[in-house]
């Protein structure tokens, strides 16, 4: 079987909207990356004996690389948002105008 691509134009007007700005999975592959490499710097850390002279180095890149996963996992949940959004006012049923009959009765 063929695998094709279904056309969506919602994620052409999400990408729109975000105006070249990251889409949220995007930002969620950056912010595991850098969780992934937070993990393993914990792990060094404990591996170290605590009179180490590397564990300042590695205190300071745990403490850097945390604040970045939190702005990254700030950057996908605002993103998320949007694209939730956009979405959702896209597909959002909307009333139909009002409409007066009375200007076309028979007279």
């Amino acid at each position: 079987m063929e695998n094709t691509l279904i056309y969506d134009p919602r994620e052409e007007i999400i990408e729109d909207f975000l105006d070249g700005q990251l889409r949220a999975s995007k930002w969620r592959e950056l912010r595991v990356a850098l969780q992934t490499r937070l993990d393993r710097a914990k792990e060094q850390l404990s591996a170290l004996p605590a009179t180490s002279s590397e564990r300042g180095e590695i205190e300071e890149r745990i403490t850097e690389l945390k604040t970045q996963v939190r702005a990254l996992a700030e950057e996908e949940a605002i993103t998320q948002f949007v694209e939730e959004s956009v979405s959702n006012s896209l597909t959002r049923p909307r009333p139909f105008p009002a409409f007066d009959d009375g200007d076309y009765e028979e007279e």
